[in-house]
């Protein structure tokens, strides 16, 4: 640009009602329009934070001896259909590349609800980010998002493009009938994202593998129920490690028990406590029918032994 085009082009991005969008590519596909673009602002004090990250474009000084201070921000991608003009709606997604880094003050867990019911969607990539992988996560933050219904064949098809060693390893170990099951194996899992995309494409990989293995693993607990100490308890994997300190203890960060001798004494711990509440059920019962209040029923049995109830008889009305 010239001196006169670039102090025009100045004025308009300076104007705080102008929304100035830059077009880096764009192209039409059957029927969709597909584009991505940077947006330039001006900022000053008076800026509106929009939640977006900005890039200075100059480091150029003026006679002043500052520094123009023309931003753009991350580049926006933007898919919409053309079957009407203009279009009634369109999707749009954040591009973050690899050195992209965003304050870790606020976890993920505060700020994912908000983003994913008004937020923009997130899309990481980097250097060894495959054609397909960047698609799949187009598509699943459709979903994520609201674009489309989750009975769209398009996601299943997605995920088994994009990782398909996840995808073959769920076939092979859940002995799915073909590669379309398991990748709907592997969506079950991820239908409720639960990762950061700040931390990067690599962190999106690395979710999805732990999801892969999650599948395998809970198909096994079906498969052979008896190879776990909960079930031989008889109780939920989530209790089990609940109750599971009072009867083992971790070294270095794991516990390391003998799980047949930890299991007697579970055993026995949750005989016990069913045996007390069946003897204050019957208590309680003993209690009421003497005339106790629900209430004073169990004041006394906070106060007595349950063996004592028989005996028990509110204040006038022993017989």
């Amino acid at each position: 640009m010239d001196h006169e085009q670039r102090q025009e082009l100045f004025r308009r991005v300076m104007d705080p009602a102008v929304r100035f969008y830059v077009p880096i590519l764009g192209v039409s596909v059957n029927g969709w329009w597909i584009q991505i673009a940077r947006r330039l602002i001006w900022v000053t004090s008076e800026t509106e934070d929009d939640g977006q990250l900005v890039e200075l474009l100059m480091n150029e000084t003026t006679a002043a001896g500052e520094v123009p201070p023309l931003a753009a921000v991350e580049a926006i991608l933007i898919a919409a259909p053309m079957t009407q003009h203009p279009a009634n709606w369109a999707f749009t997604a954040r591009i973050w590349a690899e050195p992209v880094q965003r304050p870790i003050d606020r976890p993920w867990s505060k700020l994912a609800k908000a983003i994913h019911g008004h937020g923009i969607p997130t899309i990481t990539l980097d250097p060894v980010s495959t054609p397909y992988e960047i698609a799949c996560q187009v598509i699943l933050k459709s979903y994520w998002h609201g674009y489309i219904s989750g009975d769209e064949p398009a996601l299943a098809n997605a995920i088994a493009m994009a990782y398909p060693q996840q995808v073959e390893r769920i076939r092979r170990e859940t002995h799915a009938p073909n590669q379309a099951s398991a990748a709907a194996t592997l969506l079950e899992q991820l239908i409720h994202p639960g990762f950061d995309p700040a931390q990067g494409a690599e962190a999106t990989r690395r979710y999805v593998r732990r999801k892969a293995s999650i599948a395998v693993m809970q198909y096994r607990k079906s498969e052979a129920p008896d190879r776990y100490p909960w079930t031989q308890v008889g109780i939920s994997e989530r209790r089990y490690y609940k109750l599971l300190p009072l009867f083992a203890e971790k070294v270095n960060g794991r516990y390391d028990y003998d799980y047949d001798d930890v299991v007697a004494r579970m055993k026995a711990h949750l005989d016990r406590a069913d045996k007390a509440r069946v003897v204050r059920a019957a208590a309680l019962e003993v209690l009421r029918s003497h005339g106790f209040g629900e209430e004073a029923a169990r004041k006394w049995l906070q106060r007595h032994p349950p063996e004592e109830a028989v005996d028990a008889w509110p204040r006038g009305r022993r017989s």
